[in-house]
C-alpha cells in the first residue's frame, strides 16, 4: 500500500503508519490489516477528513484516538503522558497517522519501536528518515531533537509491562 498515503509497517500485525488517507484508502487499510485503533496525531479538527475518518472508524468498530502533536516543536510532557496511555490501552493493530506520515508519524513510530517492541533507539530511529519523507532540517528537526534527547527508561514507568 506504499504510495501517496505513505503507508508502512512499523511492526507487522501490531502497528502501521501512514499519511492522512481518504475514505477508500482508510477502509482498505482497516480491512486488509485488521486495524483496531487509529492514533490521529493531527488532533480533533472540524472538516471533511476528520468527519469521514471518525465515521469510518465508528462503522468498523475501530477505536479512534486524537492527539494534537506539532511537527515543528518537541512533544510536551503532557503529550507524552497521553501517548503512553494510548500505547498502553489501544487495541491492536494500530494505525498511526499525521498529515504527511513523515514527521509526527515517524517520531511516534520510533517511540513505539522502543517502548512496545523494546528495540534499540538506534534501530527505532530509522523511522525518522527520508525513506518515509522525513528531513531532519528546519522546523521538523524538532522530532529528531526530541528523540535523540529522550530517555526511554523514564517513559517506561508510564507503561506497565514495558
Amino acid at each position: 500500500m506504499a504510495g501517496k498515503d505513505n503507508f508502512h509497517i512499523v511492526t507487522n500485525g501490531e502497528a502501521y503508519r501512514s499519511a492522512q488517507m481518504n475514505g477508500d484508502e482508510l477502509r482498505r487499510a482497516i480491512d486488509s490489516y485488521r486495524i483496531k485503533s487509529i492514533i490521529n496525531l493531527r488532533g480533533k479538527e472540524e472538516g471533511k477528513w476528520y468527519t469521514e475518518e471518525t465515521k469510518i472508524s465508528a462503522e468498523n468498530h475501530v477505536k479512534h484516538y486524537d492527539l494534537a502533536l506539532s511537527a515543528d516543536r518537541e512533544p510536551t510532557r503532557e503529550e507524552m503522558r497521553s501517548l503512553m496511555e494510548i500505547f498502553r490501552s489501544a487495541p491492536r493493530p494500530v494505525l498511526i497517522h499525521c498529515q504527511a506520515g513523515a514527521d509526527r508519524s515517524g517520531l511516534v513510530a520510533a517511540l513505539w519501536k522502543v517502548i512496545v517492541n523494546k528495540e534499540s533507539k538506534g534501530e527505532a530511529g530509522k523511522q525518522l528518515s527520508i525513506m518515509f519523507g522525513h528531513l531532519p532540517v528546519g522546523p521538523a528537526a524538532a522530532m529528531d531533537r526530541f528523540f535523540e534527547g529522550w530517555q526511554p527508561e523514564l517513559t517506561k514507568e508510564a507503561i506497565p509491562n514495558a
